[in-house]
């Protein structure tokens, strides 16, 4: 792992790059608290990084809240496509303030991205509205259950209006 600080005015900027596994994330960490001793605000730069693990992730989320305790702005530049990649695997993008991502994988030159046709999912099958679609007379309800006055009893789909993304079956 490379590893090189800057202090530009009252920003301080951790330049890391190659790897940030569990042997170096301590010095990741140690760094970062060092520069929000030293600067108004850290940045930490991530252009050159080719992995990084979830302790190395770790440290980049300590940071953050050493930020936030101290009043001090923490902020992610130039996340290559790697680091970018696991961020969002952990749903940490709307948590961290990125300001800049390289859009380059580190240490090489940006691949083009294959056009894909759109994939139908079993999810675009599914009614999220509530509204019915007509029955066919194959799918209409046994006689016995309209006789007793539930005429709907096929299961209705919808999301949690909480944003754990869970689905809800209603009958």
């Amino acid at each position: 792992m490379s590893i090189e600080q800057k202090i530009n005015g009252d920003n301080g900027i951790l330049e890391l790059g190659q790897e940030i596994d569990l042997d170096q994330s301590p010095v990741v960490r140690e760094n970062i608290k060092e520069l929000f001793e030293k600067c108004k605000s850290v940045s930490v730069d991530l252009a050159k990084v080719s992995y990084i693990d979830s302790s190395g992730i770790a440290s980049l989320v300590e940071g953050m809240q050493t930020g936030k305790k101290t009043n001090k702005p923490f902020a992610l530049i130039n996340v290559s496509n790697e680091v970018m990649k696991v961020i969002k695997l952990a749903h940490l993008d709307k948590i961290f303030k990125i300001e800049s991502q390289s859009g380059k994988d580190a240490g090489s030159a940006p691949a083009p991205e294959p056009e894909a046709a759109p994939q139908e999912t079993a999810s675009d099958n599914i009614d999220m509205t509530g509204s019915e679609p007509a029955a066919t007379p194959a799918e209409e309800a046994p006689a016995e259950e309209t006789a007793t006055g539930n005429d709907n009893i096929s299961p209705q789909v919808s999301r949690d209006d909480d944003g754990d993304d869970k689905i809800k079956f209603k009958r």
